[in-house]
């Protein structure tokens, strides 16, 4: 038997509840307090209360996530109203089950029936996937894009909605993508008074997490690394006492060090890749230091300008998309210019989202500005990939319209994206492609980085397509 002030502790603060929970479910394992505990339970009350109903949290791996909200706030949100409906999702069928077994066990155990008497199973819905309360409430588990027809909720939580080994599957994560967007939002009880909690380590630009962040869902997001990146401040409330706690977090400070020491952190980072940790650890999916390309590989350019005796040539690359809806991908040119030294200046980028009519325009004005900027004659080509958009574009500018002629290149591609930056990627660390000096000016050159930087693991590589397509044909020419 508990004594009344326990109870009653546990019946008012989730964060105490959240610990006899993983006491519960944890064997052995002792309990290790820290702080971010506390962030994200005080999130999860401001979600209760009201506050805000839909939260992203996105924690590292074995940080209690799953334990505080897929296994201790649904027994805590029926222990106060056994008539909630909930809804809890993961990535399959046996990590949904595992943590739906967990939380029904917490609920059949004698400490919670003490703190919640009046909630109460019913004895013919005590499955591990869906089992229910006598007052109608109760929890159902499944699995991405599995059945939830016929189903409502006043709170749905997603846990983990993509398998680590899925990253790499553009498939995979529009299909999980495309779930949220079709079936989540249909599956609330009250569209204005229902919670959506997403909790997820990154595994990449376009996971669940990046789409709802780009969809402008109006998701809170709270995202804690391993090791802080830049100067964070939080402050959490405590239920119990009243008193407000302040953390202030400096750059390189670990999430825990008590669990994981910097030690720790480096050997997980060392068997994990830079690419999986960055997302995983730092929910940054995209690595500081890049993927294929080294940020320490780009070389800068001292010219501004150039004379057209020095130009060799002038290539126009462009990798084009063949949709031009809000989920779909860019079209991009970048312009190259090779001069006499066998050195390549990268110069400008293009990018943007044109039907076919538009695109067309914009490439002949695009061709038109740089022949009349260094009077390139036959030096300038425009290089566009052999397949999909890219056949009707070469199309339409091989034709002479209006007395202009175009000097389109068509290009046939060899291996896939990833191979073509690779083969390229000598040009750059070599120093032999130069970008230039006063980069950080152009309006460009923010993203046209991030995606060099942060390939293959970024949501859009037109740039990056359109930039290795120049560099393999100005190695054949050079």
């Amino acid at each position: 038997m508990m004594n009344k002030v326990l109870k009653a502790i546990l019946r008012k603060d989730f964060k105490s509840f959240v610990i006899k929970c993983f006491q519960e479910c944890s064997g052995i394992t002792p309990y290790n307090d820290n702080w971010h505990i506390n962030v994200i339970c005080n999130a999860i009350n401001d979600m209760m209360d009201g506050k805000n109903r839909q939260l992203i949290l996105n924690v590292p791996p074995r940080h209690l996530k799953s334990i505080i909200c897929s296994t201790a706030l649904p027994a805590f949100l029926l222990g106060h109203n056994s008539k909630t409906s909930i809804i809890c999702v993961s990535y399959s069928d046996e990590l949904s089950g595992k943590l739906a077994n967990d939380c029904r066990n917490i609920m059949q155990s004698d400490w919670y029936q003490e703190i919640f008497p009046r909630t109460k199973l019913q004895p013919s819905r005590r499955s591990i996937n869906d089992f229910t309360t006598t007052l109608g409430g109760g929890r159902y588990a499944t699995s991405v894009g599995g059945a939830m027809t016929g189903r409502g909720a006043e709170w749905i939580i997603i846990d983990d909605p993509l398998k680590p080994n899925e990253v790499t599957s553009d498939i995979q994560r529009e299909k999980v993508n495309e779930w949220f967007g079709t079936t989540v939002y249909s599956r609330l009880n009250d569209k204005e008074t229902g919670r959506i909690l997403v909790i997820m380590q990154r595994l990449h630009q376009n996971d669940l997490t990046g789409f709802l962040l780009d969809s402008d869902y109006g998701f809170k997001h709270i995202k804690l690394q391993a090791i802080a990146t830049e100067h964070e401040h939080w402050e959490t409330h405590n239920r119990i006492t009243g008193q407000t706690r302040v953390i202030e977090r400096q750059i390189g400070d670990l999430l825990h060090p008590s669990r994981e020491n910097q030690a720790t952190i480096d050997d997980i980072r060392q068997k994990l890749g830079s690419f999986a940790f960055a997302g995983q650890y730092q929910q940054a999916p995209v690595p500081v230091e890049g993927g294929i390309i080294k940020e320490s590989w780009l070389h800068y350019d001292n010219k501004s300008t150039f004379n057209r005796n020095d130009v060799l040539q002038i290539l126009l690359s462009w990798d084009t998309a063949s949709k031009t809806g809000a989920g779909n991908a860019y079209s991009a040119c970048v312009v190259i210019v090779i001069t006499k030294d066998m050195k390549l200046h990268l110069v400008d980028v293009y990018r943007d989202k044109w039907e076919m009519p538009e695109l067309v325009k914009k490439a002949k004005e695009i061709y038109l500005q740089w022949h009349a900027n260094l009077n390139a004659g036959n030096r300038i080509k425009i290089l566009v990939e052999d397949a999909a958009s890219g056949i009707a574009l070469i199309q339409f500018l091989a034709n002479e319209r209006d007395g202009r002629y175009f000097n389109v290149e068509p290009i046939k591609p060899h291996g896939d994206k990833i191979s073509r930056l690779v083969n390229g990627s000598v040009v750059i660390e070599s120093g032999h492609l130069l970008f230039p000096k006063e980069a950080e000016q152009h309006a460009w050159w923010s993203e046209f980085k991030k995606e060099l930087l942060g390939f293959p693991g970024t949501k859009y590589k037109d740039q990056v397509d359109a930039l290795s397509q120049a560099i393999n044909y100005a190695t054949l020419i050079t």
